[in-house]
């Protein structure tokens, strides 16, 4: 059901789980000079939904399991997973992002529940929540599950929120120093994978001052691959 987390100290790291069906989603993963991000085809188009650039943008789409109101959906909204694409592929920075979800609405697909945390290799922040809306966030990291953040919930019984990942992770980022890096991102990782039929397929982290992502296949965190942007 996905992780995502920033850590912003002597380094910027950006971590992720993708914790995904193979027989619900039709995924892949690409690798190019220009991003690294898992690829979701959905019909005949296929869309870049969890990664990191060149330019040091990071952006997710994990399940958020908050409110999908399908009939929200004015003239001129943004669609969450196109940004997350559009902002993956380099078509626009930070600061461009915010002026576009400062200036329209922000909605799912139908039927779906999604957000996203966005970052880049300065240090900027984002949670982009349809129906809840946005905060650009400030302190030395950020965390998302599977639940809504924005809304203050009281009940966070629900197994597919991912509270338990959410809680570790956050507690592990809170205790972090400065010198925060690769391996200990790595190791947050392993510590929040998940088994079975929503298992964690990849995990990967990416540090800003590499400009790299080093990344594991279905929990085989013994083998760690790099991919470097330089």
């Amino acid at each position: 059901m996905c992780t995502a987390f920033i850590h912003k100290g002597n380094d910027i790291i950006f971590g992720y789980n993708l914790d995904i069906d193979p027989a619900v989603w039709d995924y892949s993963l690409v690798k190019t000079k220009s991003l690294f991000s898992v690829a979701i085809k959905v019909d005949d188009i296929t869309y870049y939904t969890h990664g990191v650039n060149r330019d040091g943008q990071f952006a997710n789409l994990p399940y958020m399991n908050g409110e999908t109101n399908d009939l929200k959906r004015p003239h001129g909204s943004q669609r969450l997973d196109l940004l997350v694409d559009n902002y993956i592929k380099g078509n626009y920075h930070f600061e461009e992002l915010m002026e576009i979800v400062s200036s329209h609405i922000v909605v799912n697909n139908p039927g779906l529940s999604m957000h996203s945390l966005f970052g880049d290799k300065n240090g900027n922040m984002l949670l982009l929540e349809p129906e809840y809306g946005f905060r650009r966030l400030g302190g030395s990291f950020a965390v998302a599950t599977n639940f809504p953040i924005l809304p203050k919930l009281t009940d966070y019984s629900n197994p597919f929120f991912g509270k338990a990942r959410y809680d570790k992770a956050e507690q592990i980022l809170k205790e972090a120093n400065e010198s925060f890096n690769i391996s200990n991102a790595l190791e947050l990782l392993k510590n929040i994978s998940e088994e079975g039929q929503w298992g964690t397929r990849l995990s990967f982290a990416y540090s800003a001052n590499e400009n790299a992502v080093y990344y594991v296949m279905d929990r085989n965190f013994a083998n760690v691959q790099k991919h470097s942007f330089n």
